[in-house]
């Protein structure tokens, strides 16, 4: 019995291990930072330039995700590979980021606020970036 516990321990750490560690120090204050610590949780794959995802969700007061968040838009660019690490990587945004260190004041905005969130991979544009409508391009 303790064999296959260290198996998928050992497994679970290795899995762990591979994914970038979030290191958010201060919590977040205002959409500037909550803008910044999205993209501070999100690793781009390689060859899915144009790809993107874009979520619409709910935070509660304390950053945790109200419910499931959903897939509101997806244009997906490769190949099958190229499309599931992209989405790979999209969800794992949300699993590394939430919840979320957020100070009271910014919370209770949160908690009024739908969040649409959008990971683009393109070149940056103009993006309509207020508030909880949160646009965050691949690093060039």
């Amino acid at each position: 019995m303790a064999k296959p516990f260290a198996t998928l321990l050992a497994a679970a750490v290795s899995v762990l291990s591979d994914l970038p560690a979030r290191s958010q120090v201060a919590p977040v204050n205002n959409w500037a930072e909550f803008r910044e610590a999205m993209a501070a949780c999100w690793t781009v794959p390689p060859g899915t330039e144009g790809s993107l995802i874009a979520y619409r969700f709910g935070l509660d007061k304390t950053g945790v995700i109200r419910g499931k968040p959903l897939i509101t838009a997806r244009r997906l660019v490769g190949d099958q590979d190229a499309h599931r690490r992209y989405e790979e990587a999209a969800s794992a945004v949300l699993a590394r980021c939430f919840p979320l260190k957020v100070t009271r004041a910014f919370g209770a905005i949160l908690g009024e606020s739908p969040i649409y969130l959008r990971l683009v991979n393109t070149k940056p544009t103009a993006a309509y970036q207020i508030n909880s409508n949160v646009t965050i391009f691949a690093p060039r």
